[in-house]
C-alpha cells in the first residue's frame, strides 16, 4: 500500500461518522440503517423536549415562564426601537475569522462560499442582515439544526446513545450573524462593566483554558499543602449540561444582563423556534422542535452557558468560603461544564455544595452527585492521625463519593499531587495509537524502521517529559514572577 492509498483510507475513517450495527434506547433496540436513524431522532426528541422533573421548583419555574412571556411583549410594543444597522466593516471582521474546510448546514452554503464570493456577497449579506434587524425575524433555516452523532470512544458501549455527542450543523450564514450579535453584546457589556463570564470561568474563554485552568488547581492546592494545610475538593459531573440548560432562565438573565429590545427578540426566536434533525449513514430523521439547551455547535452556545452559571461564581463568592491565595478569593473553578469546589475547611465545602444544591433547585441545573468526586488534599508530611471516611460530603441528600484520583482536562490529578502515573498512562495511550497504524497495514509497505523511529522520538519521548516540564514552568511562574491566578 502506497502513501496516497494510505491517506485515502485514513480520510474515510474520519468521515465514515458513527457506526454501530445496533443501538438501544428506552426499551427499544434497532438493527437496520433506517431504523437507528429514527431511534436516534426519538432519542433527540426526547432530549431536547422540556420535562420538569420533582427535583426542580416548579413555581418558580413557571414565574419565570410567565416573565419571558411578559418580556417578550415588551420588546414587540416597542418596535420602533432600532439597533444600529450591521456595516460592512463589521461583516468583514467576521468573515476573517472563518475557516476553510467545515461542513455546511441545511443550506449547503460553506465558508468558501463568503471568503471567495468579492465584496458583492458581502453587500447582498450587509442588506441581508440589516433586514432581519428591521423586521425582527429570522430566516428557517437560520433556526434548524443538522445534528451528528459522535463517538466519545473510550471504549464505551457503542450502543448506548449516551456514548455520543451531539454536533449540530447550522447555516454559516446564522453563524456570521452570530457572530456580529456576541462582539456587539461583548462591547456592549465592557462598556457597562458587567463581565461575562466571570474570571474564575476558563472554558471557551480567550487567553483562557485547560492549561491556566489545571495551573490555577494544582498551584493553589499547593499553596495549601505547602502551608501543612488540608484542602477539600469536590469535582461535581453535569450530564449534557449544553443540552439541557433552561432557555427561559436564560433568556431572563439575558436580559438582566442589559441585552434588551430587538437583540433580545432575535436571540429570543432563535432559541425558542429552533427545529433540527438527526444525520445518520446519509438518512435523516423526522424534525422536532428543540425545547431546551443551547446547541453545541453554535457560536454563542459557549458564551451563553458562560452566563447561564455565571451568578453561580458569585454566590460561592458570597459564601467567604474557599481558598484564599493572598488576596485572592478562589472557591471555585469552571472549565465550562465542568465545576470544581476547593475550601481549606470541611464546613466550608459543605457549605458551598448546599449553594450549589440550591441554585440547581432553582435553575434546573442538574449535577450528579453520584458521578461526581470528592478528593482529598493533605500534606505529604503530618502528624496529624485521621479517618479519612469521616470527610462524608453530601450535594442534597446524596453522598459524594471519595476517590484518589480523577482525570480533570485530560490531566490526571492525584491526592498526592504526583504526575507520574499521568505521565505513564500518556505514553502508553500513545504506543496504542502508534500500533493502531499497523492494523491498516501502514507498517508492511509504508513505514520502515526510520519512520518508527522518527516517530518515537518526536512524539512518544517528548510526551513522557512535557508534564516533568510544565511543572516546573508553573512552578517558576507562581512563584518568582508572581503571574496572577486569574484576571
Amino acid at each position: 500500500m502506497d502513501i496516497g492509498e494510505f491517506y485515502q483510507r485514513v480520510r474515510r475513517m474520519r468521515k465514515s461518522g458513527p457506526s454501530t450495527t445496533k443501538l438501544s434506547y428506552n426499551g427499544t433496540e434497532a438493527t437496520n440503517d433506517s431504523s437507528i436513524c429514527e431511534l436516534w431522532g426519538e432519542y433527540f426528541r426526547d432530549l431536547y423536549s422540556e420535562q420538569l422533573p420533582e427535583c426542580f421548583n416548579e413555581t418558580f419555574i413557571m414565574k419565570f415562564r410567565q416573565k419571558c412571556k411578559h418580556t417578550l411583549k415588551i420588546v414587540i410594543k416597542h418596535l420602533f426601537q432600532n439597533l444600529k444597522k450591521i456595516t460592512l466593516e463589521e461583516i468583514r471582521e467576521q468573515i476573517n475569522t472563518l475557516k476553510c474546510g467545515k461542513a455546511p448546514g441545511p443550506d449547503r452554503i460553506t465558508n468558501e462560499h463568503i471568503l471567495y464570493g468579492g465584496d458583492q456577497v458581502i453587500k447582498c449579506l450587509c442588506k441581508l442582515f440589516n433586514m432581519i434587524l428591521k423586521t425582527e425575524y429570522l430566516p428557517v433555516c437560520f433556526r434548524h439544526g443538522i445534528i451528528i452523532p459522535l463517538y466519545k470512544g473510550s471504549n464505551k458501549d457503542k450502543t448506548n446513545p449516551n456514548s455520543y455527542r451531539a454536533v449540530t450543523l447550522t447555516s454559516v450564514l446564522g453563524k456570521l450573524l452570530e457572530k456580529i450579535f456576541l462582539s456587539r453584546i461583548q462591547n456592549l457589556l465592557e462598556n457597562i462593566n458587567n463581565v461575562v463570564p466571570h474570571g474564575l470561568q476558563f472554558g471557551f474563554v480567550k487567553e483562557h483554558g485547560s492549561i491556566p485552568a489545571i495551573y490555577t488547581l494544582k498551584e493553589s492546592i499547593r499553596y495549601y499543602i505547602e502551608r501543612c494545610s488540608y484542602v477539600f475538593s469536590i469535582f461535581l459531573d453535569n450530564e449534557k449540561a449544553f443540552d439541557r440548560i433552561w432557555q427561559d432562565g436564560l433568556l431572563f438573565k439575558l436580559w438582566n444582563a442589559g441585552i434588551t429590545g430587538k437583540m433580545w427578540k432575535i436571540i429570543h426566536m432563535s432559541f425558542k423556534t429552533a427545529t433540527a434533525h438527526v444525520q445518520y449513514n446519509r438518512l435523516s430523521s423526522q424534525v422536532f422542535p428543540i425545547k431546551q439547551g443551547v446547541g453545541q455547535g453554535r457560536v454563542m452556545s459557549a458564551w451563553l452557558f458562560a452566563l447561564f452559571i455565571n451568578d453561580l461564581i458569585t454566590q460561592l463568592l458570597e459564601t467567604n468560603c474557599g481558598l484564599m491565595i493572598g488576596h485572592i478569593h478562589i472557591p471555585t473553578i469552571l472549565l465550562a461544564d465542568d465545576t470544581t469546589l476547593l475550601s481549606g475547611t470541611k464546613s466550608g465545602l459543605q457549605q458551598m455544595l448546599n449553594v450549589v444544591n440550591k441554585y440547581e433547585y432553582t435553575w434546573r441545573f442538574k449535577y450528579n452527585a453520584t458521578k461526581s468526586t470528592h478528593l482529598l488534599f493533605k500534606p505529604a508530611k503530618t502528624t496529624k492521625k485521621h479517618n479519612e471516611s469521616k470527610y462524608e460530603f453530601c450535594l442534597g441528600e446524596t453522598k459524594v463519593p471519595m476517590k484518589q484520583s480523577i482525570i480533570y482536562a485530560g490531566t490526571l490529578i492525584d491526592s498526592n499531587m504526583k504526575s507520574y502515573d499521568r505521565t505513564d498512562k500518556a505514553c502508553k495511550k500513545m504506543k496504542m495509537n502508534l500500533h493502531s497504524l499497523y492494523s491498516i497495514g501502514l507498517n508492511r509497505s509504508g513505514m520502515n524502521s526510520i519512520t518508527n523511529t522518527t516517530i518515537w522520538k518526536r512524539i512518544v519521548l517528548p510526551t513522557a517529559l512535557y508534564s516533568w516540564l510544565l511543572s516546573v514552568y508553573v512552578t517558576v511562574a507562581f512563584n518568582i514572577l508572581a503571574v496572577p491566578l486569574y484576571k
